[in-house]
């Protein structure tokens, strides 16, 4: 069972970096909305993220060594400390709504609170991948 809410915990995570990079900080930062009200671009996720912290109802729920690698085709892997098998999903971006769609075939929304270029916050009400219920939040960042 613990197994199965780390993998996803990890799901959850990749959906913030999906999200969308914004800032709430005005200090020149790009915060990738280009002026197109309050929407984020799909480039500012691509890349490979670090689950740097994730919380489910204000407990510490962060995984070891959990990646999520985003693609520009709008495919994702999570890498759940090297296993990758049957971890890969979709993403997209609509505003300041991350959606991530794993095998399953559900549709998982976050909500992007901030975004810059090395780091992103998301949030969200379930865990992806087990219809989990629980106030989300996920802080990654960037490695790559």
């Amino acid at each position: 069972m613990k197994k199965i809410l780390y993998f996803i915990f990890c799901f959850v995570a990749l959906g913030c970096f999906c999200s969308a990079m914004c800032s709430d900080d005005n200090d020149g930062e790009n915060n990738g909305n280009n002026g197109n009200n309050g929407g984020y671009s799909a480039e500012m996720f691509v890349g490979t993220w670090l689950v740097e912290n994730m919380t489910v109802d204000g407990e510490n729920m962060t995984p070891q060594n959990m990646l999520f690698i985003m693609n520009e085709d709008g495919t994702g892997l999570a890498n759940d400390n090297g296993v990758t098998e049957n971890n890969g999903f979709a993403w997209s971006i609509s505003g300041d709504q991350l959606t991530i769609t794993p095998r399953s075939g559900t549709n998982y929304v976050y909500t992007v609170n901030s975004l810059t270029e090395n780091e992103c916050t998301f949030s969200g009400t379930n865990v992806p991948m087990a219809d989990f219920p629980g106030n989300v939040v996920v802080h990654l960042t960037r490695v790559r």
